[in-house]
Protein backbone atom coordinates (compact mmCIF):
# COMPACT_ATOMS: atom_id res chain seq x y z
CA UNK A 1 0.00 0.00 0.00
CA UNK A 2 1.38 3.64 -0.54
CA UNK A 3 0.59 6.30 1.08
CA UNK A 4 1.45 9.82 1.22
CA UNK A 5 3.66 11.70 2.87
CA UNK A 6 0.94 14.21 4.09
CA UNK A 7 -1.56 11.64 4.99
CA UNK A 8 0.94 10.15 6.71
CA UNK A 9 1.69 13.09 8.99
CA UNK A 10 -1.56 13.91 9.92
CA UNK A 11 -2.50 10.32 10.74
CA UNK A 12 0.36 10.05 13.37
CA UNK A 13 -0.11 13.33 14.47
CA UNK A 14 -3.90 12.39 14.80
CA UNK A 15 -3.14 9.33 16.84
CA UNK A 16 -0.63 11.39 18.79
CA UNK A 17 -3.14 13.81 19.82
CA UNK A 18 -5.77 11.64 21.26
CA UNK A 19 -3.73 9.36 22.88
CA UNK A 20 -1.12 11.70 24.71
CA UNK A 21 1.82 9.70 22.92
CA UNK A 22 4.98 11.94 22.04
CA UNK A 23 6.94 11.56 19.38
CA UNK A 24 9.84 10.05 21.26
CA UNK A 25 7.12 6.83 22.12
CA UNK A 26 6.00 6.44 18.21
CA UNK A 27 9.91 6.36 17.29
CA UNK A 28 11.00 4.23 20.73
CA UNK A 29 12.81 1.18 19.58
CA UNK A 30 12.13 -2.65 21.23
CA UNK A 31 14.25 -1.62 24.19
CA UNK A 32 11.81 0.98 24.93
CA UNK A 33 14.72 3.19 24.30
CA UNK A 34 13.93 7.06 23.32
CA UNK A 35 14.27 7.72 19.78
CA UNK A 36 12.58 10.79 19.27
CA UNK A 37 14.19 13.21 16.32
CA UNK A 38 14.09 16.51 18.58
CA UNK A 39 17.14 14.80 21.15
CA UNK A 40 19.46 16.02 19.97
CA UNK A 41 21.42 16.80 16.69
CA UNK A 42 23.19 14.10 14.95
CA UNK A 43 26.01 14.11 13.78
CA UNK A 44 26.42 13.62 10.13
CA UNK A 45 28.85 11.73 7.81
CA UNK A 46 28.33 11.31 3.86
CA UNK A 47 31.14 9.21 2.39
CA UNK A 48 31.17 10.48 -0.95
CA UNK A 49 32.23 8.90 -3.94
CA UNK A 50 33.62 9.95 -7.15
CA UNK A 51 32.17 7.85 -10.55
CA UNK A 52 31.08 4.48 -8.86
CA UNK A 53 27.79 2.94 -10.33
CA UNK A 54 24.89 1.43 -8.59
CA UNK A 55 25.47 -1.69 -9.34
CA UNK A 56 28.78 -2.34 -8.62
CA UNK A 57 29.16 -3.40 -5.12
CA UNK A 58 28.37 -6.52 -3.52
CA UNK A 59 25.15 -4.93 -1.69
CA UNK A 60 23.83 -4.07 -4.78
CA UNK A 61 24.05 -7.76 -6.04
CA UNK A 62 27.42 -7.63 -7.60
CA UNK A 63 29.74 -10.77 -6.66
CA UNK A 64 32.89 -10.00 -8.33
CA UNK A 65 33.91 -7.06 -6.55
CA UNK A 66 34.76 -6.64 -2.97
CA UNK A 67 33.16 -4.44 -0.49
CA UNK A 68 32.85 -5.50 2.80
CA UNK A 69 32.64 -2.48 4.66
CA UNK A 70 29.80 -0.79 2.34
CA UNK A 71 28.27 -3.79 2.51
CA UNK A 72 28.03 -3.99 6.26
CA UNK A 73 26.70 -0.60 6.12
CA UNK A 74 24.16 -1.59 4.10
CA UNK A 75 22.85 -5.15 6.61
CA UNK A 76 23.17 -1.93 9.05
CA UNK A 77 21.39 0.16 7.54
CA UNK A 78 19.09 0.83 4.55
CA UNK A 79 19.97 0.29 1.30
CA UNK A 80 18.51 2.28 -1.45
CA UNK A 81 17.79 1.21 -5.35
CA UNK A 82 16.30 4.01 -7.25
CA UNK A 83 18.04 7.23 -6.84
CA UNK A 84 19.44 9.00 -9.47
CA UNK A 85 21.93 11.86 -10.13
CA UNK A 86 20.67 14.94 -12.03
CA UNK A 87 23.11 14.95 -14.28
CA UNK A 88 25.87 12.29 -15.24
CA UNK A 89 29.56 14.73 -14.74
CA UNK A 90 31.44 15.78 -11.48
CA UNK A 91 30.67 19.50 -10.97
CA UNK A 92 26.96 19.80 -11.95
CA UNK A 93 26.19 16.75 -9.92
CA UNK A 94 28.13 18.15 -7.13
CA UNK A 95 26.20 21.17 -7.16
CA UNK A 96 23.12 19.94 -7.21
CA UNK A 97 23.30 18.19 -4.39
CA UNK A 98 24.73 21.00 -2.04
CA UNK A 99 22.31 23.73 -3.32
CA UNK A 100 19.08 21.11 -3.64
CA UNK A 101 18.52 22.74 -7.58
CA UNK A 102 18.74 21.32 -10.80
CA UNK A 103 21.57 22.98 -12.55
CA UNK A 104 19.31 25.49 -14.73
CA UNK A 105 18.26 27.12 -11.68
CA UNK A 106 21.97 26.85 -9.95
CA UNK A 107 23.92 28.07 -12.64
CA UNK A 108 26.26 25.00 -12.87
CA UNK A 109 25.14 23.52 -15.63
CA UNK A 110 28.40 23.18 -17.50
CA UNK A 111 31.10 20.83 -16.39
CA UNK A 112 34.33 22.84 -14.76
CA UNK A 113 32.35 26.31 -14.76
CA UNK A 114 30.28 27.35 -11.18
CA UNK A 115 27.52 28.66 -9.91
CA UNK A 116 25.99 31.20 -9.34
CA UNK A 117 27.15 33.91 -6.72
CA UNK A 118 24.11 33.86 -4.94
CA UNK A 119 22.98 30.34 -4.43
CA UNK A 120 22.65 29.41 -1.29
CA UNK A 121 24.32 25.86 -0.41
CA UNK A 122 24.89 23.31 2.84
CA UNK A 123 26.83 25.00 4.46
CA UNK A 124 24.65 28.03 4.75
CA UNK A 125 21.33 25.64 5.65
CA UNK A 126 23.00 24.11 8.56
CA UNK A 127 25.13 26.68 10.13
CA UNK A 128 21.71 28.19 10.75
CA UNK A 129 20.77 25.35 11.91
CA UNK A 130 24.12 25.17 14.33
CA UNK A 131 26.28 22.24 12.55
CA UNK A 132 29.57 22.72 11.60
CA UNK A 133 30.05 21.49 7.86
CA UNK A 134 33.08 20.39 6.71
CA UNK A 135 34.40 19.38 3.05
CA UNK A 136 36.96 16.76 3.30
CA UNK A 137 38.85 16.16 0.02
CA UNK A 138 37.71 16.62 -3.21
CA UNK A 139 35.98 19.74 -4.06
CA UNK A 140 34.96 20.71 -7.46
CA UNK A 141 32.68 23.12 -6.93
CA UNK A 142 32.50 26.71 -6.79
CA UNK A 143 32.48 29.83 -6.34
CA UNK A 144 33.79 29.53 -2.63
CA UNK A 145 31.36 31.94 -1.67
CA UNK A 146 28.45 29.87 -2.47
CA UNK A 147 29.49 26.94 -0.81
CA UNK A 148 31.42 28.20 2.25
CA UNK A 149 32.45 25.07 4.02
CA UNK A 150 35.26 24.28 6.67
CA UNK A 151 37.84 22.82 4.03
CA UNK A 152 40.40 20.30 5.28
CA UNK A 153 42.58 17.61 3.24
CA UNK A 154 40.98 13.88 3.58
CA UNK A 155 44.11 13.34 6.15
CA UNK A 156 43.50 15.70 7.94
CA UNK A 157 40.14 13.92 8.99
CA UNK A 158 41.52 11.89 12.74
CA UNK A 159 42.69 14.87 14.05
CA UNK A 160 39.43 17.04 13.21
CA UNK A 161 37.63 14.30 14.95
CA UNK A 162 39.68 14.16 17.82
CA UNK A 163 39.30 17.62 18.68
CA UNK A 164 35.66 18.09 17.26
CA UNK A 165 34.31 19.38 20.65
CA UNK A 166 30.27 19.03 21.81
CA UNK A 167 29.13 20.99 18.62
CA UNK A 168 27.42 19.07 16.21
CA UNK A 169 28.97 18.73 12.50
CA UNK A 170 27.93 17.77 8.79
CA UNK A 171 31.29 16.19 7.61
CA UNK A 172 31.74 15.31 3.71
CA UNK A 173 34.62 13.28 3.27
CA UNK A 174 34.52 13.30 -1.04
CA UNK A 175 36.85 10.52 -2.34
CA UNK A 176 38.15 10.47 -5.92
CA UNK A 177 37.65 6.95 -6.38
CA UNK A 178 36.89 4.88 -8.19
CA UNK A 179 37.09 8.22 -11.04
CA UNK A 180 39.94 7.50 -13.67
CA UNK A 181 42.86 7.16 -14.34
CA UNK A 182 42.34 3.03 -14.64
CA UNK A 183 45.66 1.58 -13.78
CA UNK A 184 45.77 -2.39 -13.19
CA UNK A 185 46.81 -3.29 -9.98
CA UNK A 186 49.54 -6.30 -9.03
CA UNK A 187 47.25 -9.21 -8.15
CA UNK A 188 44.07 -6.75 -8.54
CA UNK A 189 40.88 -7.97 -10.17
CA UNK A 190 41.58 -10.69 -13.14
CA UNK A 191 40.00 -9.28 -16.54
CA UNK A 192 39.41 -12.76 -17.50
CA UNK A 193 37.10 -13.65 -14.22
CA UNK A 194 34.78 -10.16 -14.46
CA UNK A 195 31.40 -9.76 -16.18
CA UNK A 196 30.68 -7.20 -18.31
CA UNK A 197 27.93 -5.06 -18.66
CA UNK A 198 25.40 -5.10 -21.38
CA UNK A 199 26.57 -1.84 -22.22
CA UNK A 200 29.88 -2.46 -23.23
CA UNK A 201 31.73 -4.74 -26.37
CA UNK A 202 33.02 -8.03 -25.71
CA UNK A 203 36.74 -6.82 -26.37
CA UNK A 204 39.52 -7.45 -24.09
CA UNK A 205 40.18 -3.85 -23.43
CA UNK A 206 36.44 -3.88 -21.58
CA UNK A 207 37.68 -6.22 -19.64
CA UNK A 208 40.96 -4.75 -18.72
CA UNK A 209 39.18 -2.07 -17.72
CA UNK A 210 36.14 -3.07 -15.65
CA UNK A 211 38.85 -5.06 -13.50
CA UNK A 212 40.57 -1.69 -13.00
CA UNK A 213 37.30 0.06 -12.28
CA UNK A 214 37.06 -2.72 -9.99
CA UNK A 215 40.40 -2.04 -8.05
CA UNK A 216 39.12 1.53 -7.71
CA UNK A 217 36.05 0.50 -5.97
CA UNK A 218 37.72 -2.05 -3.41
CA UNK A 219 40.55 1.01 -2.78
CA UNK A 220 37.78 3.09 -1.84
CA UNK A 221 35.81 0.50 0.23
CA UNK A 222 39.16 0.41 2.43
CA UNK A 223 39.26 4.17 2.74
CA UNK A 224 35.90 4.07 4.26
CA UNK A 225 36.80 1.56 6.56
CA UNK A 226 39.81 4.08 7.45
CA UNK A 227 37.59 6.71 8.23
CA UNK A 228 35.15 4.56 10.70
CA UNK A 229 37.58 3.24 12.38
CA UNK A 230 38.68 7.12 13.58
CA UNK A 231 34.81 7.95 13.63
CA UNK A 232 34.98 4.53 15.96
CA UNK A 233 38.41 5.61 17.94
CA UNK A 234 36.79 8.82 19.16
CA UNK A 235 33.34 7.31 20.14
CA UNK A 236 31.33 9.23 17.51
CA UNK A 237 30.12 6.08 15.55
CA UNK A 238 26.78 5.12 18.45
CA UNK A 239 24.02 7.45 17.39
CA UNK A 240 25.79 8.94 14.10
CA UNK A 241 23.68 9.24 10.54
CA UNK A 242 26.22 7.64 7.86
CA UNK A 243 25.46 8.11 4.58
CA UNK A 244 27.32 6.24 1.36
CA UNK A 245 26.23 7.82 -2.05
CA UNK A 246 28.06 8.93 -5.51
CA UNK A 247 27.86 11.79 -7.88
CA UNK A 248 26.98 9.46 -10.69
CA UNK A 249 27.63 6.46 -12.66
CA UNK A 250 31.31 5.06 -13.90
CA UNK A 251 33.24 6.80 -16.71
CA UNK A 252 32.59 4.23 -19.57
CA UNK A 253 30.81 4.70 -23.01
CA UNK A 254 27.11 4.58 -22.34
CA UNK A 255 27.47 5.87 -18.82
CA UNK A 256 29.08 8.66 -18.06
CA UNK A 257 28.24 12.36 -20.29
CA UNK A 258 24.94 10.47 -20.54
CA UNK A 259 21.38 9.78 -19.43
CA UNK A 260 21.43 6.25 -19.50
CA UNK A 261 20.90 4.81 -15.52
CA UNK A 262 24.60 3.38 -15.80
CA UNK A 263 25.35 7.01 -15.50
CA UNK A 264 23.06 8.08 -13.16
CA UNK A 265 21.83 5.74 -11.12
CA UNK A 266 24.03 5.68 -8.31
CA UNK A 267 24.27 3.35 -4.95
CA UNK A 268 22.88 5.04 -1.40
CA UNK A 269 22.79 3.57 1.87
CA UNK A 270 21.75 5.33 4.90
CA UNK A 271 23.00 4.04 8.32
CA UNK A 272 21.04 5.90 11.64
CA UNK A 273 21.08 3.61 14.98
CA UNK A 274 17.75 3.97 16.23
CA UNK A 275 15.85 5.80 13.48
CA UNK A 276 16.52 3.66 10.51
CA UNK A 277 15.80 0.51 10.85
CA UNK A 278 18.48 -2.61 9.52
CA UNK A 279 18.89 -4.78 6.50
CA UNK A 280 16.02 -2.62 5.04
CA UNK A 281 15.68 -1.70 1.72
CA UNK A 282 13.65 0.97 -0.44
CA UNK A 283 13.03 1.02 -3.73
CA UNK A 284 11.55 5.12 -4.33
CA UNK A 285 12.22 7.09 -6.79
CA UNK A 286 15.21 9.73 -5.18
CA UNK A 287 17.07 13.07 -6.99
CA UNK A 288 19.91 13.86 -5.17
CA UNK A 289 18.52 17.40 -5.31
CA UNK A 290 16.28 15.42 -1.98
CA UNK A 291 19.66 15.09 -0.44
CA UNK A 292 19.84 18.64 1.03
CA UNK A 293 16.30 19.53 1.93
CA UNK A 294 16.97 15.84 4.02
CA UNK A 295 19.67 16.94 5.97
CA UNK A 296 18.25 20.25 6.76
CA UNK A 297 15.02 18.17 8.25
CA UNK A 298 17.21 15.49 9.99
CA UNK A 299 18.69 19.12 11.86
CA UNK A 300 15.85 20.46 12.77
CA UNK A 301 14.84 22.55 9.73
CA UNK A 302 12.43 22.99 7.25
CA UNK A 303 13.42 22.97 3.91
CA UNK A 304 12.97 26.17 2.04
CA UNK A 305 10.43 25.72 -0.80
CA UNK A 306 12.48 27.12 -3.42
CA UNK A 307 14.54 24.35 -3.32
CA UNK A 308 13.69 21.64 -5.93
CA UNK A 309 14.15 18.77 -3.97
CA UNK A 310 12.23 17.52 -1.15
CA UNK A 311 13.20 15.87 2.15
CA UNK A 312 13.30 11.62 1.77
CA UNK A 313 13.46 12.00 5.68
CA UNK A 314 9.99 10.23 5.94
CA UNK A 315 11.64 6.84 3.85
CA UNK A 316 14.15 6.42 6.45
CA UNK A 317 11.86 6.82 9.92
CA UNK A 318 8.01 6.77 8.87
CA UNK A 319 8.48 2.82 7.25
CA UNK A 320 9.99 1.83 10.88
CA UNK A 321 7.07 3.87 12.49
CA UNK A 322 4.43 2.17 10.51
CA UNK A 323 5.31 -0.76 8.30
CA UNK A 324 4.51 1.10 5.31
CA UNK A 325 6.29 2.80 2.55
CA UNK A 326 6.08 6.38 1.19
CA UNK A 327 6.24 7.56 -2.07
CA UNK A 328 8.54 10.48 -3.12
CA UNK A 329 8.83 10.88 -6.32
CA UNK A 330 6.28 9.61 -8.44
CA UNK A 331 8.76 11.16 -11.88
CA UNK A 332 12.19 12.57 -11.65
CA UNK A 333 14.13 14.72 -13.92
CA UNK A 334 17.81 15.06 -15.68
CA UNK A 335 19.76 16.90 -17.67
CA UNK A 336 22.96 17.34 -19.79
CA UNK A 337 24.49 19.40 -22.06
CA UNK A 338 28.23 17.90 -22.90
CA UNK A 339 29.82 21.49 -22.51
CA UNK A 340 32.60 21.95 -19.75
CA UNK A 341 33.68 18.35 -20.36
CA UNK A 342 37.14 18.05 -22.54
CA UNK A 343 37.25 18.20 -26.55
CA UNK A 344 33.16 17.91 -26.18
CA UNK A 345 30.72 19.76 -28.63
CA UNK A 346 27.10 20.83 -27.49
CA UNK A 347 24.91 17.88 -27.24
CA UNK A 348 22.03 19.20 -24.60
CA UNK A 349 20.28 15.96 -23.55
CA UNK A 350 16.46 15.95 -21.18
CA UNK A 351 15.40 13.16 -19.70
CA UNK A 352 12.29 12.79 -17.30
CA UNK A 353 12.61 9.31 -15.58
CA UNK A 354 9.42 7.32 -13.34
CA UNK A 355 9.58 3.31 -12.61
CA UNK A 356 8.55 2.22 -15.57
CA UNK A 357 10.24 4.41 -18.39
CA UNK A 358 12.44 7.27 -18.99
CA UNK A 359 12.10 9.46 -22.01
CA UNK A 360 15.47 11.00 -23.37
CA UNK A 361 15.19 13.87 -25.54
CA UNK A 362 18.36 14.65 -27.55
CA UNK A 363 17.77 18.56 -28.55
CA UNK A 364 20.70 18.37 -31.23
CA UNK A 365 20.51 14.66 -32.22
CA UNK A 366 21.44 16.10 -36.04
CA UNK A 367 25.01 16.30 -34.49
CA UNK A 368 27.22 13.86 -33.88
CA UNK A 369 28.15 13.01 -30.43
CA UNK A 370 31.50 14.02 -29.41
CA UNK A 371 33.72 14.00 -26.25
CA UNK A 372 38.03 13.48 -26.25
CA UNK A 373 37.65 10.37 -23.52
CA UNK A 374 35.86 8.58 -26.10
CA UNK A 375 38.36 9.57 -29.18
CA UNK A 376 41.68 10.33 -27.50
CA UNK A 377 43.97 8.32 -25.38
CA UNK A 378 45.39 9.81 -21.73
CA UNK A 379 48.78 9.17 -21.07
CA UNK A 380 47.90 8.99 -17.59
CA UNK A 381 45.85 6.00 -17.88
CA UNK A 382 46.88 2.53 -18.41
CA UNK A 383 43.76 1.51 -19.50
CA UNK A 384 41.62 4.48 -21.38
CA UNK A 385 37.95 4.76 -22.64
CA UNK A 386 39.67 4.83 -26.44
CA UNK A 387 41.43 1.66 -25.82
CA UNK A 388 37.98 0.24 -25.52
CA UNK A 389 36.50 2.33 -28.32
CA UNK A 390 39.13 0.92 -30.85
CA UNK A 391 38.76 -2.43 -30.60
CA UNK A 392 34.80 -2.01 -30.48
CA UNK A 393 35.27 0.06 -33.76
CA UNK A 394 37.19 -3.00 -34.85
CA UNK A 395 34.30 -5.59 -33.62
CA UNK A 396 31.98 -3.38 -35.70
CA UNK A 397 33.50 -4.59 -38.80
CA UNK A 398 32.63 -8.21 -38.24
CA UNK A 399 29.40 -8.16 -35.41
CA UNK A 400 26.34 -6.19 -36.67
CA UNK A 401 24.98 -6.10 -33.52
CA UNK A 402 28.30 -4.74 -32.22
CA UNK A 403 27.85 -2.12 -35.08
CA UNK A 404 24.29 -0.85 -34.34
CA UNK A 405 25.31 -0.27 -30.53
CA UNK A 406 28.89 1.27 -31.42
CA UNK A 407 26.66 4.11 -33.41
CA UNK A 408 23.98 4.40 -30.85
CA UNK A 409 26.85 6.28 -29.25
CA UNK A 410 27.45 8.81 -32.07
CA UNK A 411 24.15 9.31 -33.36
CA UNK A 412 21.03 9.48 -31.47
CA UNK A 413 17.53 10.10 -32.14
CA UNK A 414 15.42 12.78 -31.26
CA UNK A 415 13.50 11.16 -28.71
CA UNK A 416 14.33 7.96 -26.58
CA UNK A 417 11.93 5.52 -24.97
CA UNK A 418 12.85 2.78 -22.66
CA UNK A 419 10.82 0.57 -20.66
CA UNK A 420 13.07 0.14 -17.60
CA UNK A 421 11.24 -3.06 -16.15
CA UNK A 422 11.98 -5.07 -19.00
CA UNK A 423 14.79 -3.09 -20.46
CA UNK A 424 17.14 -2.24 -17.48
CA UNK A 425 20.18 -1.45 -19.23
CA UNK A 426 18.35 0.58 -22.24
CA UNK A 427 18.96 -1.32 -25.25
CA UNK A 428 15.87 -0.83 -27.17
CA UNK A 429 14.32 1.99 -27.70
CA UNK A 430 10.49 1.79 -28.11
CA UNK A 431 9.71 5.47 -29.08
CA UNK A 432 8.43 4.18 -32.20
CA UNK A 433 5.92 1.52 -30.57
CA UNK A 434 2.00 2.56 -31.57
CA UNK A 435 1.30 1.59 -27.96
CA UNK A 436 3.78 4.41 -26.15
CA UNK A 437 2.88 7.53 -28.23
CA UNK A 438 0.35 7.95 -25.19
CA UNK A 439 3.09 7.60 -22.80
CA UNK A 440 5.28 9.79 -24.30
CA UNK A 441 3.05 12.47 -24.78
CA UNK A 442 2.23 12.36 -20.91
CA UNK A 443 5.98 12.47 -20.51
CA UNK A 444 6.71 15.44 -23.01
CA UNK A 445 4.45 17.33 -20.77
CA UNK A 446 5.89 16.29 -17.71
CA UNK A 447 9.77 17.67 -19.40
CA UNK A 448 7.81 20.64 -20.87
CA UNK A 449 6.91 21.96 -17.78
CA UNK A 450 9.38 20.69 -15.66
CA UNK A 451 11.75 23.08 -18.01
CA UNK A 452 9.68 26.15 -18.63
CA UNK A 453 10.01 25.94 -14.22
CA UNK A 454 13.88 25.44 -14.85
CA UNK A 455 13.76 28.62 -17.13
CA UNK A 456 15.87 26.23 -18.94
CA UNK A 457 17.88 27.63 -22.07
CA UNK A 458 16.75 24.86 -24.38
CA UNK A 459 12.77 24.72 -24.15
CA UNK A 460 12.52 26.39 -27.51
CA UNK A 461 14.56 23.69 -28.86
CA UNK A 462 12.14 21.17 -26.88
CA UNK A 463 9.09 22.88 -28.66
CA UNK A 464 10.54 23.00 -32.21
CA UNK A 465 11.37 19.18 -31.95
CA UNK A 466 8.37 18.19 -30.85
CA UNK A 467 6.52 20.14 -33.31
CA UNK A 468 8.55 18.58 -35.80
CA UNK A 469 7.96 15.24 -34.65
CA UNK A 470 4.38 15.43 -34.94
Amino acid sequence: MKITRQLLFKTLFTVITLSGMTMSSVYADDSGADNSLANTLPNIVVFYSDDHSASDMGAYGNKEVNTPVMDQLALEGMRFTNVFSSVSVCAPSRTSMYTGLYPQKNGMHKNHSQARADVKSMPHYLSALGYEVVLAGKVHVKPEIAFPFKYIKRHEIPNYLKIVGDKPFALIIAYNMPHSPFVPIKKGYSPDKVTLKPSLPNVPMAKRMTAAYYDLITNLDHEIGSHQFWLQKYGLLHDMLQIYVSDHGYGFPNSKWSLYDEGLKVPMIVKWPGKVKAGTVNDGLISLVDFLPTLVEVAGGSPHPSLDGQSFLPLLVEQKATGQETELNEHIFATYTNLGVKGANRYPMRAVRTKKFKLIVNLAHQNKYLIEALTNKDEREGIHPHHVLAEWHELAKVDASAKVALERIYHRPYIELYNIESDPFEKNNVADKPENQAEIKRLYGLLSNWMIAQKDVELSALKKGYAAEL
